[in-house]
């Protein structure tokens, strides 16, 4: 297929089938709900049906929240609609993009979940194994198909893979959940390689599609970047390395010590080398009675010229806020003449039914027909027609959608934290908030912030150039509301570098801290250096003394204002983490 075509590229979408659901999983939904109720279903064995439904509970009692799948960050336009549809019955009326690319609303009392579900289903979008012991939603780079450094589309291969992991017996009732996420160039823009089963495309020896494999990536406790146990692995039998790895982590995964129990903590266990002479057994086997070939015929893309789109300079612009806009909004595809929308999505990815209907019609009006969601929980529109660039804009304006700052530090990633998650310790998002007052103005591309409630890294923390994860530490017996800082994230085509440890801030204090740190780097940043390299590569030692006095909160010098969190309506509780579900 020549994507140079107008033709191809503006009739994408229609050719493109994300229909993953199923109605009889509906069904079997109020099923189970129904023996539940009854009381003939016992409620942890309903619990953990519930979960593979995508159905959690919240910190606050007898609602739910649904988590609606969307592989590979991908939508269309009449999902979007329905989607908007069921976050408008929402008692928030608001929806929230995932570091996972999901959508996920809150607070629905469980009677009425199975009408949504049905509804979701009916536009072709499930909620199945969006949680439990199975693998989760199959995450992609959001420029994959288009972008100007990729081997091959990648994006025809996410959907078989998909298709095949969903609902197959054999990689359900895993030791714990089971993350995979697929990135079209080495540049790793959808993280392989943080995920349980990471792949980059590359091109193999024979000139073909294939992919470069890791397994093991995970951030949380104990994170680290997945081991590369294929080079290039021909993409037609992905497959087979693939279910040679759910099979040896059904059979070696700690099914005892839930914390534990994902594959990161196998490798870590037995070492990289003797998990990797396992695995091979586990790879022969498979070879015996291999899954299916993927004979997609998906082709390697030539090297060709780059171009670049012209940003304008114009008075006009400049006034009118359009050229800020598009200053980082704005991306050139493989296409001359056509470039890639990222529409930055604050508060961890918070939108309202509005602002789904106007993606939807935007996403028909400009470029391919599909919308996709990215790891930054934000939605990028792609191919769309240079000229149309200023009509567009001036839409996502009128939406609510057109702030400018996508990429740069201010585009901050966040979970919703305290706010509804059972493990959340800090109201996560309020923090974003705040931080956006210090660091909107920056241009900085290579700067990010990323921030979760607690340690369990939904907000990425560890990967962020400055990371923070909330923590409760007491302070004259009293609970204090607290952040640890971590500098120095990211990934690269190298794999995943993880954050440095400074120590432990109270909650008020962490936008002040962040103030600090990139007024030192602006500083010491060497001539051909940015503040983001600095912050990257500079030691703790030299780190730690920037904010020393910030870390330091005792009785005698603690204000009753540090007692609150930030954007808090009550003093600190404190409260002890409820069983997650996430982690369930």
């Amino acid at each position: 297929m020549d994507l140079d075509s107008d033709l191809d590229l503006d009739g994408a979408a229609a050719a493109y089938d994300n229909d993953y659901s199923k109605l009889s999983d509906v069904d079997e939904f109020i099923a189970r709900t129904e023996d539940y109720a009854a009381g003939r279903l016992p409620a942890d064995a309903y619990r953990a049906y519930r979960l593979t439904r995508g159905v959690y509970g919240q910190r606050q009692d007898d609602v739910y929240m649904l988590r609606i799948k969307m592989p590979g960050g991908i939508v269309l336009p009449r999902q979007l609609r329905t989607v908007a549809e069921v976050v408008d019955r929402a008692p928030e009326r608001l929806g929230h993009i995932t570091t996972r690319e999901n959508i996920q609303i809150h607070h629905f009392p469980l009677p009425e979940v199975a009408g949504w579900m049905h509804k979701l289903a009916q536009a072709g979008l499930t909620m199945t194994e969006a949680c439990g012991n199975a693998v989760r939603n199959i995450t992609q780079d959001p420029y994959a198909g288009l972008a100007p450094d990729e081997a091959f589309d990648t994006t025809p291969y996410l959907q078989e893979i998909v298709r095949f992991f969903l609902r197959n017996p054999r990689a359900q009732g895993l030791p714990r959940k089971f993350k995979i996420a697929l990135s079209a160039s080495a540049a790793d823009r959808g993280y392989a390689a943080i995920h349980d089963i990471g792949l980059v495309a590359v091109r193999g020896e024979d000139g073909k599609p294939a992919f470069r494999m890791m397994v093991g990536g995970g951030l949380a406790s104990m994170p680290r970047s997945g081991l590369v146990v294929h080079e290039a692995w021909p993409a037609r039998d992905i497959l087979t390395p693939m279910l040679a790895v759910i099979d040896f982590f059904q059979e070696h995964g700690n099914r005892k010590i839930r914390s534990k129990a994902r594959i990161k903590h196998v490798l870590r266990k037995m070492g990289d080398g003797a998990f990797a002479a396992k695995y091979q057994e586990y790879l022969q086997n498979v070879l015996k009675d291999p899954p299916p070939a993927l004979d997609l015929h998906v082709p390697m893309w030539p090297q060709r010229e780059a171009w670049h789109y012209a940003r304008p300079t114009d008075d006009l612009a400049r006034a009118s806020g359009f050229a800020s806009w598009a200053a980082t909004a704005v991306r050139e595809t493989r296409v001359p003449g056509r470039v890639f929308v990222t529409v930055r999505i604050d508060r961890g990815g918070e939108v309202s039914g509005d602002h789904l209907r106007a993606l939807a019609d935007l996403t028909e009006r400009y470029g391919e027909g599909k919308l996709h969601f990215t790891p930054q929980q934000n939605a990028v529109l792609r191919a769309v027609k240079v000229e149309d660039l200023p009509a567009l804009w001036r839409a996502l304006r009128a939406a609510g959608l057109g702030q400018a700052g996508a990429g740069t530090m201010a585009d901050i990633t966040s979970c919703p934290g305290i706010s509804t998650c059972n493990l959340g310790i800090t109201f996560s998002r309020n923090l974003a908030d705040a931080l956006i007052e210090i660091v909107g103005a920056r241009p900085d591309t290579d700067l990010n912030v990323k921030i979760s409630g607690c340690h369990n890294a939904c907000g990425q923390h560890h990967i962020g150039t400055i990371g923070f994860y909330g923590a409760l530490r007491r302070v004259g017996g009293r609970p204090a509301p607290h952040y640890r800082v971590l500098v120095g994230g990211g990934v690269d085509p190298s794999g995943a570098a993880f954050g440095r440890d400074l120590g432990l801030i109270p909650a008020r204090r962490a936008p002040e801290a962040v103030r600090r740190l990139l007024a030192w780097a602006d500083a010491h940043k060497a001539a051909d250096q940015s503040a983001g390299q600095l912050l990257r590569t500079a030691e703790v030692d030299l780190l730690q003394p920037v904010i020393a006095d910030l870390l330091d909160l005792d009785e005698a010098r603690a204000t009753e204002l540090e007692f609150w969190d930030i954007g808090a309506t009550e003093p600190f509780l404190g409260e002890a983490a409820r069983e997650g579900e996430c982690a369930a």
